[in-house]
């Protein structure tokens, strides 16, 4: 983490999103169905996806943040994993209510022209989308956050879809009417897509998936600075939310004793906890050789 005050920035963002995203819902989905535009109706119920989402990453981080303990010696860092997990299906669910009421209008017809509000609003949504998805990409980069950054990818999808529904409004004008409702299915494919790829970023994450190759190797290099490590025989890593945990076994001399092989392995910790971003905890094994 380069910066400290990214604390504060990763405490304050999921709540702007929660009640921005909120306040977004409503707003899209009243101007929508007053101007009827069906494209605004949908990026509304994926802003109102987004506040549930924001919601449940709250509580997550407030439940990650606790210290370990006897039944959790690992922490509670996967509690992001699920949150996103339960946010993906939500947005699942979002898109396949968008998607089937997009085709009844197709099947149906029914299309209307939009008004001038509903571009005005699309407008407006696009700007503080694209804000929430800077500060939250910022907020959960610097801190190495998986729900943070979910939430971050949400606000990207929000402001991606209300392009669409901005150019199926500006459609409409030109004398295109199902442009709209046609919008609101890009809409719901491009949320399907999105609940799809969070639903396997926290699947990931729950089954114990390893960190970056380029942290591995970084892991490597600090270990291989310690006077005594002949070698890194093996290393595991598994990622526990914002923190990742490190097993890693180092090839030693057998002529060395007790002790020295003792402080050898503390200095080994203690350099990979200070050198190398996001560890938690690590187990350190020793490998004798000649």
């Amino acid at each position: 983490m380069k910066y400290t005050d990214c604390l504060k920035c990763g405490e304050t963002s999921p709540r702007w999103s929660f009640f921005g995203n909120t306040l977004a819902a409503i707003f899209k989905v009243l101007i929508g169905t007053l101007t009827g535009s069906k494209g605004l109706v949908a990026d509304g119920v994926h802003s109102l996806a987004d506040a549930i989402s924001s919601l449940f990453i709250m509580v997550a981080l407030k439940v990650a943040d606790r210290p370990h303990d006897e039944k959790h010696p690992y922490g509670y860092g996967k509690i992001e994993y699920v949150s996103t997990i339960s946010a993906s299906l939500f947005l699942f669910a979002g898109a396949g209510a968008i998607f089937i009421e997009a085709l009844k209008t197709f099947k149906h017809g029914g299309h209307e022209l939009p008004g001038n509000a509903a571009l005005l609003a699309t407008v407006i949504s696009l700007c503080f989308s694209y804000l929430m998805y800077i500060s939250n990409t910022c907020a959960g980069t610097q801190l190495g956050s998986p729900a943070i950054l979910a939430d971050a990818n949400e606000s990207k999808a929000d402001s991606i879809t209300s392009v669409a529904v901005l150019l199926g409004l500006i459609g409409g004008k030109l004398g295109y009417p199902s442009a709209d409702t046609f919008a609101a299915i890009i809409v719901s494919l491009f949320i399907f897509n999105m609940s799809v790829e969070m639903f396997l970023q926290g699947t990931n994450g729950l089954i114990d998936m390893s960190v970056d190759p380029e942290v591995m190797q970084e892991i490597v290099a600090t270990s291989m600075k310690v006077e005594g490590v002949a070698g890194v025989k093996s290393l595991k890593t598994r990622q526990m939310g914002q923190k990742n945990w490190v097993d890693i076994e180092i090839s030693v001399s057998k002529k060395l004793s007790v002790f020295e092989v003792h402080g050898i392995i503390e200095k080994v910790r203690e350099m990979i906890m200070s050198d190398v971003d996001g560890i938690r905890g690590i187990s350190v094994s020793t490998y004798p050789i000649s």
